[in-house]
């Protein structure tokens, strides 16, 4: 903790120690590297000032060969008072004016000053000021040579001029050749290429007097400049002394002309010289000072992160002091692993549960020891192999993430693991006894298993009690519809019939959802053909939706498969309740129904069956509960349009049996359109005989049976006995009626029956006792065909039926139609016995 607490001490003293080291390394690079520009900038000044010594060389020799050169053609001419060869001489000297551009004027004075010959005009007029003494030095010189005039105003233009001047002997008189060459120009010639900031030229004499300076002074001043250059020190190389004309500490270097006396010098201010390494100086500063900010915020960075740290180790230790508390205090066993499934805490109750761990557990124990521990206790009587299994199943839970496991503990507890991985691939695990728990859960099983048993046996007992009197309804309703009746009879027989029927369809939409809740609904996979199944329905529902004033369609694509194996049944309700539902929502326009397929990977086809209608739609918001049981989108529509709310939640759970999917889109006042995906096994029917496909034998022939039968109808209700008796008479049939199991085995006995009406629950003798009791009749008895009529149609019940002996079912309340078919239907699979 103290290393903790001089840390940031440590760290501001490394930081100071390395912005120190930053700050000096910046000083020595910026003193190198204004040596260095000090250095380049010397050898640049002698490189400029050699080339401006060479131009001004040139410029003077070329000005004295020109004056050199004219001085034999000027003596050709006639004599000086010869006006005809001064005139020639005046033309010469014009014509060559007009040749060197670098001249103002050419002309030729006498030893007294007066001008005899000039190119200028002017200068023969006002003839031509030269400075004090210089024509003397020019005639006194022992060899003839070029002589450079100060700077002085020309007498015609007052620009500032020098002359250059050479001795010409002409008739025995001393005369000067001469020409004035403007200072600019000459200045121009000794300049290089560009400005230099803090660059100086001058052009001086050996007395230091000065013909012209870059930048231009008045050379007409005859400013003395000092010091004197000397002839040691004008020999091209650079040094350190006070600037030609402004006298700053600068760089000077010169050079002698090739005339003696006059030296040409270039000066560069100190500082215009550093300038170039002060540039590189401030990008030193800059990433210095960049560094530096660096380190200040690196060390104040560093400085919070420790004191964070410092702050996070004393919240980790008020937290860990506070899971420790906790954890002491849970009800509940609890095993902390890290990411490598070593122990890293516990509590005592973990210990209390397994106290076979408390010898061996720490801190680091991996896993594995405590399942091999775990396993010596909970197998103590097994086979290392018995244990090493233990323990390798135990690790693969914990490889697998966890979950939650119940296991008996051998001290008789019943504990309840839950494993789950922390973000860092630790884990979390809680131990919580359920021995109450899991004694309480059995007890509350059986006393669920009861309480289904007695629900089944509830909506069996309510089925048959609803159904009787029902059956008994719809079959007087049907009989009475069939005699004559006025209008307004007939119209009040079929209202009753119509709601007769309602209440059988809710009936049977409860009946199927208390199998969906029991798990008992289940698939009748056979061929079938698609088409035929979907025409089905859409045929029966066409009838409904003529009768409203819409239009019903079916659209099947011409390469839909003739067969697929399915439940057909189930097929048919789904569709019967999504177009029931589209007609019954509809109230302009029309249902279309589309079906299309398409091959899956593993062999079977996706039936994909569309059904859209044009009628109120369904909100947004009501879309998600609209497969909920006895849930309608608008509360509203339950009394305009009626429902119980159980078809879609019936239709979905039919197609999830199914393996299939349904979905749903709509909008309000537009439509809705239901989608059902199902993958149903591509499969084959036998072949068409006539139209039609027959998957059962014809009836049998036989001449002592015809188209009449005679049948003993078991059954106990006075009413339904009415309806059955009617129901037979109209197919042609003989019947006798009995009121009980009992009563049907001593008739079955005493005559010749062709086949048997079994009713379920009669008094004395139900009708599952009375088929097992004719079925163990000797003799050709035994076979009698038997057609049970029931209101209990649950799978199991049917199934207990036919288990009975039982050849089939026909479901109360009785559809004439049904009855007939299934009347057909057993004696056509039975041999004919002979009927009384």
């Amino acid at each position: 903790m103290n290393l903790v607490r001089r840390i940031p001490s440590l760290l501001w003293g490394v930081a100071v120690l390395l912005i120190a080291g930053v700050a000096a390394s910046a000083a020595v690079l910026i003193s190198m590297r204004q040596a260095e520009a000090l250095a380049a900038s010397e050898a640049r000044l002698g490189r400029l000032v050699a080339t401006a010594e060479a131009s001004v060389n040139r410029s003077l020799l070329g000005i004295d060969m020109l004056l050199a050169g004219l001085t034999e053609p000027l003596m050709d001419f006639g004599p000086l008072d010869d006006a005809r060869a001064m005139a020639q001489m005046q033309r010469r000297l014009e014509q060559v004016l007009r040749q060197n551009l670098q001249l103002l004027d050419l002309a030729l004075m006498s030893e007294a000053g007066e001008v005899i010959a000039a190119a200028q005009a002017s200068s023969l007029r006002m003839g031509l000021a030269l400075p004090a003494g210089f024509l003397e030095a020019v005639l006194a010189q022992p060899v003839p040579g070029l002589q450079i005039s100060p700077p002085v105003r020309h007498a015609a233009t007052a620009e500032a001029v020098i002359y250059l001047a050479r001795p010409v002997l002409r008739d025995g008189r001393r005369l000067l050749l001469l020409a004035a060459m403007p200072v600019s120009l000459l200045a121009g010639i000794a300049m290089p290429a560009g400005e230099v900031e803090g660059l100086t030229f001058t052009l001086e004499r050996a007395d230091g007097r000065l013909f012209f300076s870059v930048p231009s002074q008045d050379p007409t001043a005859h400013r003395l400049l000092r010091p004197v250059l000397t002839a040691a020190s004008a020999n091209g190389q650079a040094f350190q002394a006070p600037g030609r004309l402004e006298g700053q500490p600068s760089i000077v270097a010169a050079r002698p002309s090739l005339y003696p006396g006059v030296w040409l010098a270039a000066s560069m201010n100190i500082e215009n010289a550093r300038e170039a390494g002060g540039r590189h100086s401030g990008w030193i500063l800059v990433t210095a000072a960049a560094f530096i900010g660096m380190l200040l915020a690196a060390a104040g960075l560093g400085h919070l992160y420790v004191r964070r740290l410092q702050r996070a180790r004393s919240a980790l230790a008020a937290t860990k002091a506070i899971l420790e508390q906790a954890m002491s205090v849970m009800p509940d066993g609890v095993l902390l692993l890290d990411a490598g499934d070593r122990v890293q805490a516990w509590n005592e109750r973990y210990l209390a549960l397994f106290p076979w761990l408390r010898a061996v557990i720490r801190v680091g124990l991996p896993f594995r020891g405590l399942a091999e521990v775990a396993a010596q206790a909970t197998l103590a009587l097994g086979t290392p192999a018995q244990r090493e299994a233990w323990v390798a199943k135990r690790l693969e839970q914990r490889r697998a993430g966890g979950g939650s496991f119940t296991q008996d503990v051998v001290n008789g507890l019943v504990v309840h693991t839950s494993e789950r991985r922390t973000p860092d691939g630790g884990a979390v695990c809680v131990y919580h006894d359920i021995t109450a728990a899991e004694r309480e859960l059995a007890q509350a099983k059986v006393a669920a298993e009861a309480a289904n048993e007695a629900k089944s046996r509830f909506l069996a007992t309510m089925s048959h009690e609803m159904r009787t009197p029902l059956n008994g309804v719809l079959g007087m309703i049907g009989l009475l519809l069939n005699s004559p009746l006025t209008e307004a009879q007939q119209r009040q027989a079929r209202l009753i019939r119509s709601s007769g029927q309602i209440l059988l369809t809710v009936l049977n939409d409860i009946l199927d959802l208390s199998k969906i809740e029991a798990g008992r609904m289940e698939l009748e996979i056979l061929p079938f053909a698609v088409g035929e199944t979907l025409q089905d329905v859409v045929s029966l529902l066409a009838v409904r939706a003529e009768a409203r004033g819409l239009s019903l369609s079916l659209h099947l694509p011409p390469d839909l498969p003739h067969a697929l194996s399915g439940d057909p049944s189930r097929l048919r309700q789904i569709l019967f309740n999504l177009v029931g539902n589209a007609l019954k929502f509809t109230e302009a326009g029309g249902v279309r129904v589309e079906v299309s397929h398409r091959p899956l990977d593993d062999g079977r086809i996706g039936l994909t069956i569309s059904v859209q209608d044009s009628g109120i739609g369904i909100a947004a918001e009501a879309l998600p509960r609209l497969f909920t049981r006895f849930n309608q989108a608008d509360s509203s529509t339950a009394r305009r349009y009626g429902g119980t709310g159980l078809g879609l939640a019936i239709t979905r759970a039919i197609v999830d049996l199914m393996g299939g999917q349904i979905s749903v889109q709509s909008e309000p006042g537009i439509g809705s359109r239901f989608t059902v995906d199902l993958p149903l096994a591509p499969s084959t029917l036998p072949p068409r005989v006539g139209g039609a496909v027959h998957p059962l034998p014809p009836p049998a022939q036989d001449a002592r049976v015809g188209p009449a039968i005679r049948i003993l109808v078991a059954e106990d209700n006075a009413v339904n006995q009415l309806l059955i008796k009617a129901l037979l008479d109209q197919f042609g049939h003989y019947s006798d009626i009995v009121g009980n199991g009992q009563e049907a085995l001593h008739q079955v006995q005493a005559n010749q029956y062709d086949l048997v009406l079994m009713d379920i629950q009669m008094p004395e003798m139900d009708g599952v006792a009375a088929t097992q009791a004719i079925r163990g009749l000797p003799g050709p008895l035994a076979h009698i065909p038997i057609l049970a009529m029931t209101a209990n149609v649950m799978s199991e019940q049917v199934q207990g039926y036919r288990d009975a002996g039982m050849d089939d079912v026909v479901a109360k309340p009785i559809n004439p139609a049904e009855l007939d078919a299934a009347i057909r239907r057993v004696v056509a699979r039975t041999p004919a016995t002979p009927a009384a």
